[in-house]
């Protein structure tokens, strides 16, 4: 499964891109509210707990989280592009503050359960350890051939790890007006990639958690952080009713689509779509999300505790496993199972991981953050004209 890092009061605190100027990044509750809804079905997931196939949102998850992503940090490699173009001399210390702000976004939590996971002994942490601490689990996985139970979910921070990593690449390099074709085309590309995985009968796993089974999910997102941009998501609204009223239809057509296709056997090849019917519906769900929810939804996604878990989300995933493979022998002697009080078993395992996700949140995460926050300020470069003419995102 995967975890989003990047909560939506952070990107709140990134200014608006020249793109756009008069576009403000404001804070989002709803937006940590689906998140929370996110990382409870990962959770749901990985404890075992026995749904309905419609409405096991596990897979659907990492997907979110994927296109959350993309979303977030377009906007935030659009503001270091600006930056650079302003700077003294077209300086790289913005590019630099980027990736230490990501590395001091998911590396405290996530180096703290590797430390802990070695301490309480847990053989694939220790004998594992190079690949994990090198954000390469996800290619480890994938040449085992089977998912090693106390250390597969890290697979998703390696592929976003590497997405961090290569992205700036991407948008800092492409022209404004190749934008758009080159998301599609990656788009494609991830279709491709798992259709052509099917065909040569590769490893289920190899087109799960490789990158390139994965950035068209990336890619989804930053095709909307594209069209909020260039304000094509406020023109969107202003479409016919009949169009506006079949989008959420379609939306969640693709959704139960998604979930029906899961249920076919590994070979076939409509197998490989299941992705790109859930990219549908992630997309169509986040940008009615930027465009604001009101209502009952918006007051559920609002609703305090739900934020809160939205917001503690990243150290919910590091640290859930690990609650589960050491506190559940534990449980046995009590007599608490998956068969036996198994409701008892799982509160006390949710309990569990929010107290440590919430104290790694207060004590290791914010403190990391506002230090991440002092050094940019300090070390930001004061800005220049840009030359006339010339835009700051071509």
């Amino acid at each position: 499964m995967a975890i989003s890092s990047i909560t939506s009061s952070e990107a709140a605190s990134q200014p608006s891109l020249s793109i756009s100027p008069s576009i403000k990044s404001n804070y989002q509750p709803h937006l940590d509210g689906l998140r929370a809804i996110a990382i409870l079905g990962v959770l749901c997931e990985h404890f075992n707990v026995a749904l309905p196939l419609l409405l096991r949102c596990g897979p659907l998850s990492v997907r979110f989280f994927f296109v959350l992503t993309g979303y977030f940090i377009t906007l935030s490699l659009w503001r270091v592009r600006d930056e650079m173009a302003r700077s003294v001399n077209g300086s790289m210390m913005p590019l630099g503050r980027y990736y230490l702000a990501r590395y001091l976004r998911i590396g405290p939590p996530f180096y703290l359960a590797l430390a802990v996971g070695a301490l309480l002994g847990i053989a694939e942490v220790r004998t594992n350890l190079f690949w994990l601490a090198t954000f390469q689990t996800n290619n480890y996985i994938a040449w085992l051939g089977y998912w090693p139970d106390s250390i597969s979910h890290f697979w998703s921070l390696a592929v976003q790890e590497q997405f961090y990593l290569l992205w700036p690449i991407v948008v800092l390099t492409l022209p404004r007006r190749w934008f758009v074709a080159a998301m599609v085309g990656f788009i494609l590309f991830g279709l491709g990639f798992r259709l052509v995985c099917i065909l040569t009968a590769t490893s289920t796993i190899t087109r799960w958690v490789t990158l390139f089974g994965c950035i068209d999910s990336f890619a989804v997102g930053a095709l909307i952080a594209y069209l909020k941009q260039t304000r094509v998501l406020e023109k969107m609204q202003r479409l016919h009713r009949t169009i506006l009223f079949a989008m959420p239809l379609v939306a969640f057509s693709c959704f139960f689509l998604g979930r029906a296709l899961m249920t076919l056997p590994e070979d076939n090849l409509w197998l490989g779509m299941t992705e790109s019917f859930d990219a549908i519906f992630l997309a169509w769900l986040l940008t009615v999300s930027l465009g604001g929810i009101g209502g009952c939804y918006g007051a559920i996604l609002s609703w305090a505790p739900l934020v809160y878990l939205g917001r503690i989300s990243y150290g919910v995933y590091v640290y859930h496993v690990f609650v589960i493979i050491t506190v559940s022998p534990l449980l046995l002697g009590f007599g608490l199972s998956e068969t036996s009080w198994a409701a008892a078993r799982l509160a006390i395992l949710f309990l569990l991981t929010i107290a440590l996700s919430s104290l790694s949140w207060h004590w290791l995460e914010q403190p990391f953050l506002a230090w991440k926050s002092a050094l940019g300020a300090s070390s930001k470069p004061k800005p220049v004209p840009a030359p006339r003419g010339e835009p700051s995102f071509a």
